[in-house]
């Protein structure tokens, strides 16, 4: 039986390597995203791939998108939640609030607008998985990325609580927390402002998606997974908060 899986920020980044694999693997992939372009260039070789446009922090969207894609497709089997945005700026005392309004909507309200519109059906059903990409920076803020570290402390809280609900209702769900990844998303990070990254590079997408495959493949996945060096740095925040706080402070020294 072909299953479907609905993936968003499926036109870049890891959220189209989810969606191709997905496809190459025989789902029928629903790929969402707010760029046509990129959407059209993911699905290009792959016939069972839709693409469907669709801004994720209007709820009203959301939902005429899950909608359409149930009639089109089927019932949703998965649910791969990748689409994100962010902005940053050397301190938080003087950072554009729309930005970080934006950030809030689109990362941590778009994370509960596709819950709201998919999960339900997946509870009534008694299967499904979901699979909502929050970050490490939600873990371990660091200088100069306030705004986006609290949206993605926001999206870990709600999993957290979430997975409460979602206890032995046969619908599995996972919280992704990548550290930083060499996609166009960092790129534009380096372009705002370089000086918050520390001097860093990041990690392979390809990487991250395989770690995401590998939580996936076991009977039971943990509630959250850690790709690459993203584990260890949970670690350090977790058992040794001071220490991390000075490796932080010593690498990352942001300027405007």
């Amino acid at each position: 039986m072909t299953q479907t899986a609905l993936v968003t920020g499926a036109a870049s980044g890891m959220g189209k390597i989810v969606a191709q694999r997905l496809a190459a693997a025989g789902w029928k992939v629903a790929a969402v995203d707010l760029n046509p372009g990129g959407l059209a260039e993911t699905a290009q070789r792959s016939p069972n791939m839709s693409v469907y446009t669709c801004d994720v922090s209007d709820p009203e969207q959301v939902r005429a998108v899950v909608d359409k894609v149930r009639g089109e497709l089927g019932t949703i089997d998965r649910l791969v939640h990748a689409a994100g945005m962010c902005h940053v700026h050397a301190s938080a005392l003087n950072h554009d609030v729309a930005q970080i309004k934006k950030m809030i909507d689109v990362n941590y309200i778009g994370t509960v607008n596709l819950c709201q519109a998919v999960i339900p059906a997946m509870k009534q059903a008694g299967t499904g998985t979901v699979v909502l990409f929050a970050s490490v920076a939600g873990w371990l803020p660091s200088p100069g990325m306030a705004g986006y570290s609290a949206s993605k402390f926001a999206v870990i809280g709600f999993i957290d609580s979430l997975a409460y609900e979602l206890q032995g209702s046969g619908v599995r769900l996972l919280g992704l927390c990548p550290p930083m990844v060499e996609t166009a998303f960092l790129d534009k990070v380096r372009e705002e402002n370089a000086s918050v990254l520390g001097g860093e590079g990041g990690m392979s997408p390809e990487g991250v998606i395989d770690a995401l495959e590998k939580a996936l493949a076991k009977p039971k996945n943990p509630l959250f997974v850690f790709p690459g060096q993203a584990y260890p740095t949970y670690l350090m925040r977790r058992f040794l908060p001071g220490v991390m706080r000075r490796i932080v402070g010593r690498m990352v020294k942001p300027t405007d």
